[in-house]
């Protein structure tokens, strides 16, 4: 390990950073993903310094594959979009490139100042600065495809050894931020093998209704990140005891308590580590949420006398207020009935009653109003909605 230092305003040797060689963090260049080294590469001969942050160094060296890449530079935006032909720039408050290689998004940022607030330039500052506005000490390591060195500001590198998910941001604070981090939290625990420190579980607990106000959409976007994990389960029982789950998705907390959720979860984790699912498909990352609900509610409620969509809607009101896409949730509740030997109808038979009303039977079918043909007037030569017609020429009406 080289530590480096620099002299602050009163000439005295502050720490600057850590820099761990090949031999201390065991991260091979082979295991990076090639389109994130040409990257970083196409940024340093630009005259630009690039880095690989995040998620990705803290995988790789504690032994798992990255599921993606960030990158993270001194260049601006615009900068950066001039370099890659399929770029594009996003965001508001905090501007982002993405990049699009082999079918896989890459997303680049410009180091943040400390007091990042808005989308100009006077948000962007150094490495030094953008570690503070990390969210935890193991997700604030840079590595440099250069050098192979990992850079650490803040003592990320010996809290992942140690298993400990340590905050940068302050605590009364860092929840208010971005309520998402509550979950962040509990999932690197279970990451890395760890455990959550006493004050930061007291936070998390007290912080957890902070939830509600999360989008829909990104709330959705965790929930999918949580299934591919490896130990979902682990992460379930988490998010239960710190208060969390009945936020995300109050319908599992409850049902969590009665039904045999965690077994199915089990059964779920065991056959992705067979490698026998395939986790790309939204549908498969479903099921396991919905099956005790079908199993306990559905199958038990007379399933013969209910149509799809009507299950549908049960099954969106329970997984509120994560909105799964609609063709997923279709396809997980098709492939749930099949297991168990059910086939539920799309509509209701002719001349029966929906259920809503209190009676057995189905909904009947909308009969169609077949509207006349309207005519056109041969003398005028419009039809009755006023639309002009060709009218036939002498000839063609005597043939």
């Amino acid at each position: 390990m080289i530590v480096r230092y620099y002299k602050n305003s009163r000439g005295k040797a502050v720490k600057l950073a850590e820099f761990y060689e090949k031999h201390e963090h065991h991260i091979r260049k082979e295991d990076i993903d090639h389109n994130a080294l040409y990257i970083c590469d196409r940024l340093r001969n630009a005259g630009y310094e690039a880095y690989i942050v995040g998620g990705a160094v803290r995988d790789m060296i504690i032994g798992l594959k990255p599921k993606d890449f960030d990158i993270v530079t001194d260049a601006y935006p615009r900068q950066i979009k001039k370099l890659f032909r399929n770029a594009r720039i996003i965001g508001r408050r905090f501007l982002l490139v993405h990049v699009l290689m082999g079918g896989t998004i890459y997303e680049i940022s410009t180091f943040r100042a400390a007091n990042s607030v808005t989308g100009d330039n006077n948000c962007f500052g150094t490495m030094k600065e953008d570690v503070w506005r990390r969210d935890f000490s193991i997700n604030a390591l840079y590595y440099s495809p250069k050098t192979e060195q990992v850079i650490d500001f803040i003592g990320g590198f010996r809290d992942l050894l140690k298993r400990i998910v340590r905050p940068i941001i302050p605590l009364r604070i860092i929840f208010q931020e971005d309520p998402v981090r509550l979950i962040r939290a509990v999932k690197f625990s279970v990451m890395i093998g760890g455990d959550i420190p006493l004050l930061l579980k007291l936070f998390i607990i007290f912080n957890a209704h902070r939830i509600v106000t999360v989008s829909s959409s990104r709330l959705t976007e965790e929930l999918f990140k949580i299934m591919k994990m490896d130990n979902t389960t682990e992460v379930f029982r988490k998010l239960a005891r710190l208060n969390i789950l009945r936020y995300i998705l109050p319908g599992v907390y409850e049902i969590q308590k009665k039904s045999l959720f965690y077994d199915t979860m089990e059964k779920f984790d065991q056959a992705k580590e067979e490698h026998k699912l395939d986790l790309s498909k939204s549908s498969t990352l479903l099921e396991p949420l919905i099956t005790d609900y079908l199993e306990a509610v559905v199958f038990y409620d007379d399933v013969a006398n209910q149509t799809i969509g009507e299950v549908m809607d049960q099954l969106k009101t329970f997984l509120r207020p994560v909105v799964p896409p609609n063709v997923a949730l279709l396809e997980a509740i098709r492939n749930v009935m099949s297991k168990n030997g059910f086939k539920l109808r799309y509509r209701r038979n002719q001349g029966e009653k929906p259920a809503q009303e209190g009676e057995e039977g189905d909904r009947p079918k909308r009969r169609r109003r077949h509207r006349p043909k309207k005519k056109a007037d041969t003398q005028t030569g419009q039809t009755d909605a006023g639309k002009p017609v060709s009218p036939q020429s002498d000839s063609q009406s005597q043939g």
